[in-house]
C-alpha cells in the first residue's frame, strides 16, 4: 500500500472519529471545505471515552480522513481547533491535543492530524 501524496505536503489531512464526521453535530465545520473524504483506521489508539482517544497498543479507531481544500485549509483547521479548545496557533489545549498520526484507508497510507487526549505523546511516523 503506497502513501497518497498531498497537494501541499505541509497541509495534512484531518482524521476525525466523533462529532466532526459526516452526519454528526459538528460536521458543519468541515462541510464543503474538503476535496475528498475516505473511511480510515487509526491503529494503536483506542476510545477512552465516547469522544476521546489515546494511545493503546493493538487497538483501532475507525473514522474518516478529510483532505481539506487548500484555499480554506487554515480557516477550517482553526475552526476545528477552536471546537476542541485549542488556542490559535497552537496544537495543545486543556481537553485535546492535535497531533500527527499515521492512518490507513483503502486508498493508501496517510499522515494526518487527529485530536487526542492531551497527555498523548508524539506518535512516531513510519517512513513507509
Amino acid at each position: 500500500m503506497q502513501p497518497i501524496q498531498q497537494p501541499n505536503p505541509t497541509e495534512l489531512p484531518l482524521f476525525v472519529f466523533g462529532t466532526l464526521r459526516r452526519g454528526q453535530s459538528n460536521h458543519h465545520l468541515l462541510a464543503g471545505r474538503y476535496l475528498r473524504v475516505l473511511p480510515a483506521r487509526l491503529f494503536d489508539f483506542a476510545r477512552t471515552e465516547p469522544l476521546m482517544i489515546a494511545r493503546h497498543s493493538g487497538a483501532v479507531v475507525d473514522g474518516e480522513i478529510y483532505f481539506l481544500r487548500p484555499a480554506t485549509y487554515e480557516q477550517t483547521l482553526r475552526g476545528c481547533d477552536a471546537l476542541e479548545g485549542i488556542p490559535a496557533g497552537g496544537t495543545d489545549g486543556p481537553c485535546y491535543r492535535r497531533l500527527r498520526v499515521p492512518v490507513e484507508s483503502a486508498a493508501g497510507r496517510h499522515v494526518a492530524w487527529a485530536y487526542a487526549d492531551p497527555s498523548t505523546p508524539d506518535v512516531p511516523i513510519p517512513s513507509w
